[in-house]
């Protein structure tokens, strides 16, 4: 008895270290981190995954951690490590939101936000169906269940207590950047033009034929335009978020690869 319990004593810190990175990415995830899931779930999720890792990868894993300071520093390590994996898929969801932010600008719903109880903040109102059809969809091709297997192949590829920040990381970050605004004006582009041509032809009406109220007239059309173009356009949304979803797991993986030890 009194082996075992110096066994997982040695082993503690390793254990600890897994679930720090763990818990970073069910913290800032936008998967995982939803206010609709209790916190002691999160925590308990974490505790079991930590526990799976430990036992079938790093069970004989010691950690040469000899001062206070070392170990605080390396949690803080795999802490925003977990976080950083999390934050590029809530990059992409806000892409996401700002899409829907331009869509509701240009149709006259720029002045219309709803509550999003999952995170209770405001959010644009199609930019928040726009959300929901992405969180769908990631749900639906099994994108929770490979961020998971991601992190658990990190284990692997970055061991615990050495990860290493290079130059390529922040170039990594910055096109991680650049694809989700890409994603955004993508997404919002045929709406926005729909809702443009639909301004041009009004504009016209109004020097046609003067009698015409614009103002009136045109805010309803101009919903009703940019309501049957995002509906004609969803399959497309779903093509192109199939797409953008891929790319940001492979953006994972290729982070986790530039922060190796090699």
């Amino acid at each position: 008895m009194g082996g075992i319990l110096e066994q997982y004593k040695i082993a503690f810190p390793a254990l600890i270290l897994i679930f720090c990175r763990i818990a970073g990415l069910f913290i800032m995830s936008p998967i995982f981190s939803k206010q609709s899931i209790p916190i002691y779930w999160k925590i308990m999720l974490s505790v079991f995954l930590s526990y799976i890792v430990f036992s079938f990868k790093l069970s004989t894993t010691v950690l040469n951690i000899d001062h206070p300071l070392n170990l605080f520093i390396n949690l803080l390590k795999e802490i925003l490590l977990g976080v950083i994996f999390g934050y590029i898929t809530t990059i992409m969801f806000s892409a996401i939101l700002l899409a829907g932010q331009l869509i509701d600008t240009q149709i006259g719903f720029g002045m219309v936000n709803v509550l999003d109880p999952q995170s209770n903040i405001q959010v644009p109102l199609l930019g928040n169906f726009n959300n929901i059809i992405a969180l769908l969809l990631f749900l639906i091709i099994d994108g929770h269940h490979t961020l998971v297997n991601l992190l658990v192949a990190s284990f692997d590829i970055i061991p615990i207590g050495q990860i290493t920040i290079e130059q390529d990381i922040y170039i990594i970050l910055v096109t991680i950047f650049k694809n989700a605004f890409g994603l955004a004006f993508k997404m919002a582009l045929p709406i926005v033009g729909a809702a443009l041509i639909t301004e041009s032809i009004l504009g016209l009406m109004s020097k046609s034929i003067p009698q015409i109220n614009v103002f009136a007239v045109g805010i309803p059309i101009k919903i009703f335009i940019g309501l049957i173009t995002l509906f004609f356009f969803i399959p497309a949304y779903i093509s192109l978020l199939k797409g953008n979803f891929s790319d940001m797991l492979k953006d994972i993986k290729g982070l986790m690869e530039a922060m190796s030890i090699e």
